[in-house]
């Protein structure tokens, strides 16, 4: 239709039809509608007038058998097009025609953000999987036997020089210490000297520093980004809970869809029995679904390209989209049937698109910084970090130092028994007084001869003959103590 006026209906519907108050004092309709038939206009050479639907509401079929809303208002030839977000259902689309989608949307699931952030003290352990914790620890163990075999085989083949290796130093306790001590970066005793235990202790860190550095990356990451738990993820999370209430609003086409679900045996039919069984799930509007998310414990499901624009404007950023979208669906607008007008608008909307013209739209209307849509915090309201995430680190350090106690208390307690004991000398304390004398008097006798106070005299005997023949005929046995045998 060219060079006509024609009357067009909507519905406020932020950011798609808005009224906004001029300097004069009276109001004019924004949004990204209005600005979408503005191009339309000048293309297709029509004038307009826009008015507001009288009930509120996009258009939903009564007991009755007569429309509602914006349908209503086409069928009834009250009006010629409708504009607004106005999803394309085969019900409507047996009463009105529907031109080509301008938006592509899925239905969303809104609720509350909650104040309660999921607490893990243990948070410093969340780079890592349990799994790689325990292969961590075991390769500590591992590297430190080795540790351990590799100098004890140099010390059995007497392969070790002891002026210039330290494998003896290598126990098992030493090289446990070792080996942890490598692995959080710090330098520990025995430092390794000898070829093979340093070419096993070079692999180790070097093992260690590709972990410290992928776990400090991970660990910034997982101190930094507040993660919120979501109970619901998908349409099927939420048919199965029963904590969370859930709600549509009525009188639309989503509430058509779940009504027309009764007999299918699907979640959606599970979904509709618990709303009609609950008085407050249905609320009026979008206006009243988010008014009831702001009290807590309820979700509510709409259109996401609606519910993105709300959150992202949201002044106390309490609002968020849980789950994954369900029912991909579109928007487009209506006219009246048997009619060229829907064609011409078709045409005029796929130029749009072709040009770039919609996108450029979207991105004008939508907010492209503000609130987290999943509920964590923003860059610009970003915190430091609480104690809260801290409170492992300091268990384990109370831990570490509990046992540090009980370990001196132990050595306390044992030492106190020792020294306690009546002084009974064991067989190897007796050999070990018997070499302490001998050292003493060795020690005496040397430093008498150092000052002089002892000499040795050294003399020596001639060997004395025995004269008598001996018993068997042999030669007479010579002793040097002059005793013949």
């Amino acid at each position: 239709m060219r060079n006509g006026t024609l009357r067009v209906v909507t519905i406020l519907e932020a950011p798609f039809t808005m009224k906004e108050k001029t300097a004069d004092g009276s109001y004019k309709y924004t949004g990204f509608c209005v600005d979408m038939i503005n191009e339309l206009s000048r293309m297709l050479k029509f004038d307009y007038d826009l008015y507001e639907v009288p009930d509120r509401t996009y258009g939903a079929m009564t007991d009755d058998g007569e429309w509602s809303g914006m349908v209503g208002q086409l069928v009834n030839d009250k009006a010629d097009i409708a504009l607004a977000a106005f999803t394309i259902t085969s019900e409507r689309e047996r009463y009105v025609d529907f031109t080509e989608r301008y938006m592509d949307y899925g239905i969303g699931f809104l609720m509350k953000r909650s104040n309660k952030e999921k607490q893990n003290y243990f948070a410093f352990l969340l780079p890592f999987q349990p799994v790689v914790w325990a292969c961590l620890l075991a390769a500590i163990f591992v590297v430190a036997i080795m540790l351990f075999i590799t100098s004890r085989i140099r010390i059995k083949l007497n392969i070790a020089n002891p002026e210039r290796d330290n494998d003896r130093q290598f126990n098992i306790r030493n090289s446990i210490w070792f080996a942890y001590g490598s692995l959080v970066r710090k330098g520990v005793e025995p430092a390794p000297r000898s070829l093979p235990v340093r070419i096993m202790a070079g692999t180790w860190w070097l093992f260690g520093l590709i972990v410290i550095s992928t776990y400090t990356a991970n660990l910034t990451a997982f101190l930094t980004v507040k993660r919120l738990e979501q109970p619901i993820r998908s349409i099927d999370d939420l048919a199965k809970q029963t904590e969370i209430a859930y709600g549509i609003p009525t009188g639309g086409g989503l509430y058509s869809f779940f009504r027309s679900q009764q007999g299918t045996g699907t979640i959606y039919e599970l979904m509709w029995n618990y709303m009609n069984t609950e008085p407050t799930t249905f609320v009026k509007g979008l206006t009243g679904g988010v008014e009831r998310v702001r009290q807590g414990e309820f979700l509510f499901m709409y259109d996401t390209p609606m519910l993105e624009y709300l959150i992202k404007k949201d002044p106390n950023c309490e609002l968020m989209m849980v789950g994954k979208p369900f029912r991909q669906l579109g928007y487009g607008l209506a006219t009246q049937t048997s009619n060229r007008l829907s064609h011409e608008i078709s045409l005029g909307i796929l130029h749009l698109k072709e040009n770039g013209k919609i996108t450029e739209l979207r991105d004008r209307w939508w907010p492209k910084v503000g609130c987290s849509m999943d509920g964590s915090e923003s860059e610009a309201a970003a915190e430091g970090l609480a104690l809260d995430s801290f409170v492992g680190v300091y268990i384990v350090v109370a831990v570490g130092g509990a046992l540090a106690m009980v370990a001196a208390l132990a050595e306390v307690s044992w030492h106190s028994y020792c020294n306690n004991r009546p002084n009974v000398p064991t067989q190897q304390e007796d050999t070990n007084n018997t070499v302490s004398e001998q050292r003493k008097l060795t020690e005496e006798v040397l430093r008498g001869i150092d000052n002089g106070t002892l000499q040795i005299l050294i003399r020596k005997t001639p060997p004395v003959i025995d004269t008598c023949p001996a018993h068997n005929g042999g030669p007479p046995d010579i002793k040097s103590d002059g005793k013949f045998v």
